[in-house]
């Protein structure tokens, strides 16, 4: 039990660690360093709010970006600023040196031809559904319920069924030690 406790303990406070490295890394970027997208070795992860790349890629779908990929072919589907700023990931119909022509799969019209260098990356994997998950994981009634979850665990796994501590060999010779430092120091009284 004490290694299944330590397990759990490992990977709840890795996870908070990590979500917490990871709020903080994004809040100086934003916020600090002014830097609209944020990547992590290179990849960004996009939210999808339209329905223009279905059935390839869904509404609520989260896609992972390549930001280092710097040479794109027709067919590929990338992430790229629109003349009006906006981001929007669609697949290039033809390409050259200076400017790309796209469009959604579920669009019936090409989009406004589009500067390469607008480019952010090209679309490399999705999460189907992933925008419930990273939103569920910013709430703070979710991540306050994922805690006490695991901290109930770890007590359940530490008492036995009359709701006693179970104490390993090292905790049972400490309390032990305890016992014999308490006699002790009263006999010394």
């Amino acid at each position: 039990m004490k290694i299944i406790k330590r397990i759990v303990f490992i990977l709840v406070s890795l996870f908070f660690l990590l979500l917490l490295s990871y709020n903080v890394y994004k809040f100086v970027c934003v916020n600090i360093l002014k830097k609209e997208i944020v990547t992590i070795n290179g990849y960004v992860a996009f939210d999808v709010v339209s329905g223009s790349m279905e059935p390839t890629i869904h509404i609520g779908d989260m896609i992972i970006v390549d930001t280092k990929i710097k040479k794109y072919k027709k067919g590929d589907i990338v992430t790229f600023y629109d003349s009006e700023g906006s981001l929007v990931t669609h697949r290039i119909l033809s390409i050259n040196k200076k400017e790309m022509i796209t469009k959604g799969d579920n669009n019936n019209i090409e989009d406004k031809p589009v500067a390469v260098k607008n480019i952010v990356g090209k679309f490399v994997y999705k999460v189907p559904k992933g925008q419930r998950i990273i939103s569920s994981l910013k709430s703070p009634l979710i991540m306050t319920l994922i805690l006490i979850n695991g901290v109930l665990f770890c007590i359940f796994v530490s008492i036995d069924r009359h709701g006693n501590l179970v104490l390993d060999e090292e905790e049972k010779e400490y309390e032990e030690f305890k016992e014999y430092l308490n006699i002790k120091n009263e006999k010394n009284k």
